[in-house]
């Protein structure tokens, strides 16, 4: 007897998520004392900036009876208060601090407090699944802020894929001639730094809509840097990093930049271009499953050279072996 099987999009599943830094927020977008409840690695978050400044990543459900920190918590100095019972929980250890009807604090009385810091304008978490300090630094983005350069303009997408499968785009050269409608697939050459771990496509866009070079720098799974460059003095940065909501959903924030020698008569189409191009990946990554063993040819050498590259965010032997 002939078995079918399940149909693919039931039964395909994803890897967990890669370790590394995520964005959870834009810097500017969290004021001193505000609170927010935010949705991660498919966890519960609050989110909060303390009297200080500092911004804090914790779980989001109180250890007492469950209260979520996020909806209605206040910030208390440099802690946040649950809005049920009133426990407050340090933002550096998520250790309780105060229970306002009880000098006696448990010791089980905290919650889990995630890496957090502040750059390039945006508030980042780091992840790791065996909860590991950070293992690398956030990458810098020297253009923001200087003179030559335009303020940046923010976009942010939800896009129904798992991150890596978002990542994947900026080692796949064949891409832009199927999915961005170029005439041909561009001349590309993919890097990897000595390091290891950072990643880079050159790619020469001759017959796209503004021709020119394409570099994108892949620090890891949720973060890259694309920069085009159309001549002397005419460049445009945009900077991608994610928020994984779950499994199967990842919030991009964009940043975006121009040389301030095109911003008036390009700039605007430049920018516009590059966001438009989402409106082409959405489809394929909204109706694709993941495949964690693709069939590759002869010519896929650079999403061979990804697959390979990705491991290294993948802690356990698993994910590594059934990445590529």
């Amino acid at each position: 007897m002939t078995i079918v099987e399940a149909c693919e999009s039931k039964t395909n599943t994803t890897p967990d998520f890669p370790m590394g830094w995520y964005s959870v927020e834009r810097s500017h977008q969290l004021a001193i004392g505000e609170v927010k409840a935010i949705k991660v690695f498919d966890r519960e978050m609050v989110l909060y900036r303390t009297r200080s400044g500092k911004a804090a990543a914790q779980d989001a459900f109180c250890p007492h009876l469950g209260a979520h920190l996020g909806h209605e918590g206040r910030v208390v100095g440099e802690s946040i208060r649950c809005p049920f019972h009133g426990w407050q929980f340090n933002a550096d250890d998520g250790k309780c601090s105060h229970i306002p009807y009880c000098d006696e604090i448990p010791e089980r009385a905290r919650v889990r407090t995630w890496h957090a810091e502040e750059k390039n304008g945006e508030v980042y978490v780091w992840f790791h699944p065996e909860n590991t300090g950070p293992q690398w630094g956030l990458p810098d983005l020297p253009e923001l802020g200087d003179p030559d350069w335009t303020s940046p303009r923010y976009t942010e997408h939800l896009v129904p894929a798992h991150v890596q499968d978002i990542c994947e785009n900026s080692c796949d050269p064949v891409h832009f001639q199927y999915v961005h409608g170029q005439m041909s697939v561009p001349e590309s050459e993919v890097t990897i730094d000595p390091d290891g771990r950072t990643m880079h496509l050159h790619s020469h866009m001759k017959d796209a809509d503004h021709p020119g070079h394409l570099h994108a720098t892949t620090y890891s799974p949720g973060f890259a840097m694309v920069r085009n460059t159309y001549g002397p003095g005419a460049e445009m940065i945009m900077y991608n990093s994610a928020q994984p909501i779950d499994d199967g959903q990842t919030l991009m924030r964009w940043t975006l930049i121009v040389r301030k020698e095109i911003e008036d008569f390009a700039g605007d189409d430049v920018m516009k271009g590059i966001i438009d191009g989402l409106s082409d990946d959405y489809p394929i990554w909204a109706n694709k499953v993941h495949r964690r063993r693709p069939v590759f040819c002869k010519g896929d050498q650079t999403l061979v050279m990804f697959r390979k590259w990705v491991r290294q965010f993948y802690v356990t032997s698993q994910d590594q072996q059934e990445i590529a």
